[in-house]
């Protein structure tokens, strides 16, 4: 989700900085340039972040099997707003 979040916002013209934050700067933009109604996917995408930077960078990280099939599942959704076009923000 991530990976297409950066090629979303390639996809405008905007690159991201490879720092602290990065990511969070990333889901930022999209949340600002995606319909509304999309939000509950960036909150879930959100959650996957934290749940990443805890499994890679704390010892006490873990992602257990059943969130690992509920992360493919936003991610199929994810990927199908943002590829489909469906993903302009209203007025």
């Amino acid at each position: 989700m991530l990976k297409a979040s950066l090629g979303f916002m390639f996809s405008h013209g905007f690159r991201a900085r490879s720092q602290p934050g990065h990511h969070i700067a990333i889901i930022e933009f999209v949340r600002q340039h995606i319909d509304r109604k999309y939000a509950g996917l960036l909150t879930v995408l959100d959650r996957l972040r934290r749940k990443r930077n805890l499994a890679l960078y704390d010892d006490t990280g873990f992602v257990s099997h059943h969130d690992a099939e509920q992360a493919l599942e936003a991610a199929r959704d994810y990927l199908e707003v943002i590829r489909g076009g469906r993903h302009a923000r209203k007025p």
